[in-house]
């Protein structure tokens, strides 16, 4: 039996990157490499998938009480006219995603903050503007947005699964496992945080945790294929194809 020492160097070999699914609709998004990378060694995050091409921003929106308002400046002035569009929480967190996937980032972001202004002990504008946050590489405001998410809403899986991946990028991966850990507590079906729960605890190189990395990630891969996520699923048997490899050559 060959030493867990040469399967963490294989790991160690292999890129990481962050693959991002949605909360609320969500794409692929890399924090470490520029670009999407096929490697089979991914962490799945969720964040809003959004256009290439930054919207102009000649409209913008206010939260007046429980109206949503789409506001632009009156011409030759610096008055504006508004109209109501929408009332309430959730309308208001459709907005904000709506308006970050057609990449008005800015607007976005506005509509994030007023409702957690308007509504402060909900739970998922903070974590829409910290995964926003996160997409942006402000990481220090993503992890409060996401820890704030946390204490208003102890079982928001989600939250806690983005948190532990931008933890892992800050190299505080001890705590990251740990995050993901209380994220499969909550939803022992979620793949994506069984699949970054193995990784994590393969990179960290612990041999009496290789087997429950191989566990992990194996329930992740069958779980993708259930949910028709094959591009996932073929990742992770890869991963587990090359340390079954690497066993037995020892």
């Amino acid at each position: 039996m060959k030493s867990y020492k040469s399967v963490t160097s294989f790991i160690g070999s292999t890129w990481m990157t962050l693959s991002i699914l949605a909360g609320v609709g969500i794409s692929t998004f890399t924090l470490i490499e520029p670009a999407f990378s096929e490697s089979s060694w991914q962490l799945a995050q969720n964040q809003q998938p959004r256009s290439s091409k930054p919207a102009r921003e000649v409209i913008f929106y206010e939260m007046d009480r429980d109206e949503m308002k789409m506001c632009r400046p009156k011409a030759n002035s610096a008055k504006k006219e508004c109209q109501v569009i929408g009332k309430g929480y959730t309308f208001g967190l459709r907005m904000g995603n709506d308006l970050y996937g057609q990449g008005n980032i800015a607007n976005a972001e506005t509509i994030f903050r007023q409702l957690i202004v308007r509504y402060p002990k909900q739970a998922e504008a903070y974590y829409k503007l910290g995964s926003l946050l996160s997409g942006q590489d402000k990481i220090d405001e993503a992890i409060t947005q996401y820890r704030q998410a946390i204490k208003l809403n102890p079982q928001h899986a989600k939250a806690h699964n983005d948190l532990a991946v931008v933890l892992a990028n800050q190299s505080q991966l001890d705590e990251a496992i740990k995050t993901w850990q209380q994220a499969i507590k909550i939803n022992p079906e979620y793949a994506d945080a069984l699949n970054n729960f193995g990784l994590a605890l393969l990179q960290q190189g612990n041999k009496e945790k290789q087997q429950e990395a191989v566990a992990s990630l194996t329930k992740a891969k069958d779980l993708f294929i259930k949910q028709g996520r094959m591009q996932q699923a073929n990742r992770i048997q890869k991963i587990l194809q090359e340390i079954n490899q690497k066993e037995k050559e020892s």
